[in-house]
């Protein structure tokens, strides 16, 4: 468990390393959003895979979106094949945050991430993220 960073990466002794990115900054600044979005994901009645990432990473957003006023939402978080979150929430408005959007807040795996969601109701909600290759 101790490859799995839940909170505070600074307290587990440093930021993690970026992997080379040489379109940076010219990528983050043109008018591609920042942020990646999953849209129509239909998860009714199961568990249906949102995002899943394999090797080194670091994750500073995860929310979904388009989430109906009174809907049961579970997420099912494993890293690196370990379940870190299981369970249901009630969500009474549009957008659910998962992971905040501070480099303090980052989730770091060293093999997979990989995030489920359920809803009760909706058919076609959505998920932004960021996430970062590291070495």
């Amino acid at each position: 468990m101790s490859d799995v960073i839940l909170s505070n990466i600074k307290s587990s002794g440093g930021l993690p390393i970026l992997a080379p990115d040489l379109t940076f900054p010219s990528a983050k600044f043109s008018s591609a959003l920042t942020f990646k979005t999953v849209s129509g994901i239909n998860a009714v009645g199961s568990l249906t895979t949102a995002i899943s990432l394999t090797g080194k990473w670091a994750t500073s957003l995860a929310r979904l979106t388009g989430i109906t006023e009174s809907e049961s939402v579970t997420v099912k978080l494993t890293i690196d094949g370990v379940v870190i979150w299981n369970a249901s929430t009630s969500v009474t408005g549009g957008t659910l945050f998962l992971i905040g959007s501070s480099p303090e807040s980052a989730i770091r795996c060293n093999q997979s991430f990989l995030l489920e969601v359920q809803t009760t109701a909706d058919t076609s909600i959505a998920l932004d993220y960021l996430a970062r290759p590291i070495l």
